[in-house]
C-alpha cells in the first residue's frame, strides 16, 4: 500500500488532476443514468433530470475543483515561501563564510610573506608565526564546521559511545578556553561536586561545550561566562550561561536554524560562520538529548542540554 501511494505521488499533479477528473465523470455518467432510468420513464421528464444532473455535476466539479487547486496552491506558495527565505539565509551565510575564510587567510599569506624578509629578528618571527598558528586554527575550525553540517545533513555521521570522565572533559574544556578569555570576563566551572562517568560520545559532546562557550565569549564583553552540569533524577543537564548581550525574544525561535545564526554573524561581525548552534542541536538529536534556551535582550542567555544518560560510577 504503502508503495502504491509513493508511486502516485511521483505522478505529475496535473496528469493526476485530469485522470481523477476523468474517472469521476466516467462514474457519474454511468450511475447517474441508471439511477435516472430508475425514476422515470417518461422522456420530457428524462430530459430534465437530464439537464439538472448536468448542472449538478458542472457545479460539484467546479467547487471540488476550486478547493484542490487551493490546497495545492496554498500548499506550492507555502513552499515557494520558505524556499525564497532558505536561499536569502544561504545568501548571507555565504557571504558571512567569504568574510571569514578571508580573514585568516589573508593573515597566513601576509605575515608568512613578512616573516621571508630580510632583516626579520627571531623575535618577531616567532610572534608572526603565533599570528600565523591562530589564524590556521580559525580556518580550520570553519572547515569543521562546515563539514560537521554537511555530515550531518547527510545522515553520515556517527555516534561512538564511550566511558567518559566528565570531571576530566569539564577541567579540559576550562582549560582550553582560559587563555582565550577577555580581560573584563570571567570563565567559571560548576559541577555537581562528585565526577560522573558516563557512556557517550566524547568527541561530539566535547564540540557542543566548545560551540557554545565560544559562541559566550563572542557576545560576552564583560561579567563572566559559566558552564557545567547537574544532575536530574535519571538525565544529566548540561548548561552553559553568559552575561552577555542575550537573544532577542523574536530570533530565540529560529536561532537553532542552520543559517540563520549566519543572518545575525553577518550584521554584527562577531566572527564565525553562525552554523555553531545548528550543529549543536543536531549532535544532541544523534546523542539522545534535547536543547533549549533562557535569553533576554541585555541580559545574557543561557542554554541548557540534557540527555537521558546512564551513570556508571560516581
Amino acid at each position: 500500500m504503502a508503495l502504491i501511494i509513493g508511486q502516485y505521488k511521483k505522478i505529475p499533479f496535473e496528469y493526476r488532476l485530469s485522470v481523477i477528473y476523468l474517472i469521476i465523470g466516467a462514474l457519474w455518467i454511468l450511475f447517474s443514468d441508471k439511477v435516472a432510468a430508475n425514476l422515470s420513464e417518461n422522456q420530457a421528464m428524462l430530459t430534465v433530470i437530464q439537464t439538472y444532473k448536468g448542472w449538478f455535476y458542472v457545479l460539484a466539479t467546479a467547487v471540488s475543483l476550486y478547493f484542490f487547486s487551493k490546497l495545492h496552491l496554498n500548499r506550492f506558495r507555502k513552499a515557494e515561501s520558505i524556499a525564497r527565505e532558505n536561499e536569502k539565509l544561504k545568501t548571507a551565510f555565504i557571504e558571512n563564510i567569504s568574510h571569514e575564510l578571508r580573514t585568516p587567510m589573508n593573515a597566513i599569506v601576509g605575515f608568512t610573506e613578512i616573516a621571508q624578509t630580510e632583516g626579520a629578528s627571531q623575535e618577531e618571527i616567532k610572534q608572526y608565526l603565533g599570528i600565523i598558528l591562530n589564524s590556521s586554527k580559525q580556518l580550520l575550525s570553519i572547515v569543521n564546521d562546515v563539514m560537521d553540517t554537511s555530515l550531518l545533513e547527510s545522515g553520515n555521521s556517527y555516534v561512538n559511545n564511550e566511558q567518559v570522565e566528565l570531571g576530566l572533559l569539564m577541567d579540559n574544556v576550562h582549560a582550553y578556553f582560559s587563555p582565550l578569555m577577555k580581560d573584563n570576563v570571567q570563565l567559571k566551572l560548576k559541577t555537581e561536586g562528585s565526577d560522573v562517568a558516563i557512556y557517550t560520545d566524547k568527541e561530539k559532546l566535547t564540540r557542543v561545550f566548545h560551540n557554545l562557550v565560544n559562541n559566550a565569549i563572542k557576545f560576552t564583553h564583560i561579567g563572566r561566562i559559566e558552564f557545567g552540569y547537574q544532575i536530574e533524577k535519571q538525565d544529566i543537564v548540561f548548561f552553559v550561561k553568559d552575561t552577555g548581550v542575550g537573544i532577542r525574544s523574536e530570533l530565540q525561535h529560529t536561532i537553532f536554524e542552520r543559517f540563520k545564526q549566519a543572518e545575525i554573524e553577518l550584521a554584527n561581525r562577531t566572527g564565525g560562520t553562525g552554523l555553531g548552534l545548528s550543529i549543536c542541536k543536531e549532535i544532541l538529536k544523534l546523542l539522545g538529548g534535547k536543547m533549549w534556551l533562557e535569553s533576554e535582550s541585555g541580559k545574557g542567555a543561557s542554554f541548557y542540554f540534557s540527555m537521558p544518560i546512564e551513570k556508571i560510577s560516581a
